[in-house]
């Protein structure tokens, strides 16, 4: 598998970059997928909006080493990623609620972060903390689908795939790129940017659908966000199946208080509050340091609501409408 890569000729994007901050992103899309096992024998991946970083990183992912016991937690991003990995990792790790405060989730599940937004020049390794990790390896990546490592078609380690609705992902990434990486447009330019799927890891309803086309495999498991905001008991046992581990009505009841969203928004092994972060953006380091980013902001299944104008939440439902033609893969986003 090789890529193939095209420039971004999108007339706003190009307009707007500079002013909103945005990163210098690039098309790429996978020239060879025949391996992937996927269930729609007709699909051919459209190109995935990324950074320029991923030129010097494409190989490396490529060809990424993947172990039978890796455990990956993947999603588009701000679809309930730290809630999926933080509740894999203590059903995983026979509840170790000790373990979990000590060290931070970053640590325990890293990230594959291709982008590069976040390193220093010449420094951006986002393959170094998984090789040399301990075993098992719990790993987070947002890449679709089709860029995955080749390997992991024939090793098949467990992949927890987890997804949420278009409206609170426009508001909360939104959110996390006017905090994170200093995006300076406004909710409403974000928005649109990500119904022309220039945004990162776009585009969103692919992500979600390539995914789901791999829900009949044994290794992979789908969730949505909403089903556990709703009752998370009863996907904490699909977790546990799994993953083949068995507990008490009582402990799961335990795990979900602690998953709860009070308690990890003040958990400061899961809520960043531990660590110094800083924006890295065009090779520029920001002198801007963030002692206690509020990673988790409200935990709410519609809290879209209370900022999306009705204008742009009936333009995101035309869009989905409009992207996906199909009744069934309809419900992956109501």
């Amino acid at each position: 598998m090789s890529f193939e890569y095209s420039e971004i000729t999108d007339p706003i994007y190009l307009a707007t970059r500079q002013e909103r901050n945005e990163p210098n992103y690039v098309l790429v899309r996978p020239t060879d997928c025949s391996k992937i096992p996927i269930r729609d024998s007709s699909w051919k991946p459209k190109p995935s909006c990324l950074t320029e970083a991923f030129k010097s990183l494409d190989n490396d992912l490529r060809k990424l080493e993947i172990l039978p016991d890796d455990v990956w937690v993947a999603s588009y991003p701000k679809s309930g990623t730290t809630w999926c990995q933080e509740m894999v990792w203590l059903i995983c790790n026979d509840l170790n609620y000790e373990r979990a405060a000590e060290v931070d989730l970053i640590q325990r599940f890293p990230s594959i972060s291709i982008s590069g937004l976040f390193s220093q020049p010449g420094k951006h390794r986002p393959f170094k903390t998984v090789r040399e990790m301990p075993l098992p390896r719990f790993i987070k990546t947002h890449v679709p689908v089709g860029l995955l490592p080749e390997a992991i078609w024939t090793v098949n380690p467990k992949i927890v795939y987890v997804h949420r609705n278009p409206k609170s992902i426009a508001v909360s990434f939104y959110h996390h790129s006017a905090s994170f990486t200093g995006y300076k447009g406004t909710l409403e330019d974000f928005t649109r940017s990500f119904m022309r799927d220039l945004q990162l890891y776009s585009p969103y309803h692919e992500h979600v659908i390539e995914y789901n086309q791999l829900s009949h495999l044994d290794n992979v498991l789908v969730l949505k966000y909403e089903d556990m905001k709703q009752d998370l008991l009863p996907v904490l046992r699909r977790v546990c199946k799994f993953f083949n581990k068995c507990y008490s009505d009582e402990q799961l009841a335990t795990l979900s208080k602690h998953l709860s969203f009070e308690s990890m928004k003040d958990n400061p092994a899961v809520n960043f509050s531990r660590m110094r972060i800083g924006i890295k953006f065009d090779n520029f380091l920001s002198k801007h340091i963030f002692k206690c980013y509020r990673f988790m902001r409200k935990g709410k299944a519609d809290s879209y609501k209370e900022e999306l104008s009705l204008e742009l939440q009936k333009e995101i439902e035309e869009w989905t409408h409009d992207k996906v033609k199909s009744s069934v893969q309809l419900k992956l986003f109501l």
